[in-house]
């Protein structure tokens, strides 16, 4: 599901409309379109424009980016359209209403898509406050908020690293090897994608060309987060497919893959899942209420693997499954939790072709 933030501006990859005739690009007479906020159930509450009914017309402005191609273009600010810093966090719908011809009859169509908290997360954005520190009991005589603050820094780089991934959005561009397939994987859950270049083009791939898996609900791609070339086999018109040698594919190469957008493992309103909060939080209470040259020993024993009766004898797993964090903690609730949240090792990407 596409997804904005409040005070993102809209691009042509995230909240757009492709109108064809016959399976074709084709230009409409008019096309506008709504904005509505649908959190507390259908029909909702439109939120732009402005005037009940009304539709924004983006019929020949810079909202017509190319032939049938249309995306969210807000003619007042002369940008793409954009959440307010107040809209309501969760699901909206855009209404899409077009036409062919003067005297053809309106169409109508619609997408969903999620209003998030910010649009990315710099260095200092933290998954706890200071305050979430305080009401664990830490008091002023025992840390002031500079020194709370700067053991959420630590210890929030440390989560990170222990669970391969980071929890709040951020805007990055990446770039991959190509593996020969149709499908590229991710180390990262996907939020949103403003544009994909393929095989080293310098020029956006259209987005009906690819699907995002990006679903925070049912399925959760959030644990398998990756990109599916869906094109050019969905074009009847030879000369509108993009040129190609037999199926689309990321063709193998170094880095020849790019794609920039919003990502993060983060819910749906693009807030820190709570289960990371809390274990940021202890983690930083515990370090805090520890003298500085104390150090956290190697973790206790962990269940029994095997045992010989007559000779006594007793193996131990390891504890919580948490190696590498000897040192750092032995909260079991904080290891089970970075169990929970950890990503796999991307050791390489697979090419899996899907036809």
């Amino acid at each position: 599901m596409p997804a904005l933030a409040r005070g993102q501006k809209n691009t042509s990859s995230i909240l757009n409309w492709f109108t064809t005739v016959n399976g074709v690009l084709t230009d409409m007479f008019y096309v506008g379109y709504q904005i509505w906020d649908i959190i507390a159930g259908l029909p909702g509450t439109q939120v732009f424009p402005v005037t009940p009914g009304d539709f924004c017309d983006v019929t020949a402005n810079a909202g017509h980016f190319a032939v049938g191609s249309y995306f969210a273009w807000d003619p007042i600010t002369g940008e793409g359209w954009q959440p307010g810093l107040a809209e309501p966090i969760g699901t909206h719908k855009i209404i899409w209403k077009w036409k062919v011809s003067s005297g053809s009859a309106y169409q109508t169509g619609e997408e969903q898509f999620e209003v998030m908290t910010e649009s990315y997360a710099g260095p200092s954005d933290h998954y706890c406050s200071v305050q979430d520190v305080r009401d664990e009991g830490v008091t002023l005589a025992q840390a002031s908020d500079a020194k709370i603050l700067s053991y959420i820094d630590i210890c929030q780089q440390l989560l990170d690293r222990m669970c391969r991934q980071w929890f709040l959005p951020r805007q990055l561009t990446f770039k991959f090897d190509g593996n020969d397939s149709d499908t590229l994987f991710l180390g990262v859950p996907i939020i949103s994608l403003e544009y994909l270049r393929l095989n080293g083009a310098d020029t956006d791939l259209q987005t009906d060309l690819y699907k995002v898996y990006n679903n925070r609900k049912y399925p959760d791609d959030r644990r398998n987060p990756r990109i599916k070339l869906i094109g050019p086999d969905c074009y009847r018109d030879i000369y509108v497919a993009p040129v190609t040698y037999g199926p689309m594919k990321f063709i193998k190469g170094y880095q020849n893959q790019e794609l920039k957008g919003i990502f993060g493992f983060t819910e749906e309103d693009g807030s820190t899942p709570a289960p990371i909060k809390r274990a940021l939080t202890k983690l930083v209470v515990e370090k805090l209420l520890m003298p500085i040259n104390q150090s956290i020993g190697p973790s206790p024993a962990g269940p029994i693997t095997s045992e010989t009766t007559d000779g006594h004898s007793l193996s131990y797993g390891f504890s919580g499954g948490g190696g590498g964090l000897t040192g750092i903690t032995n909260d079991q609730e904080v290891l089970d939790i970075v169990k929970l949240y950890k990503a796999p090792i991307g050791l390489a990407t697979p090419a899996s072709w899907s036809y």
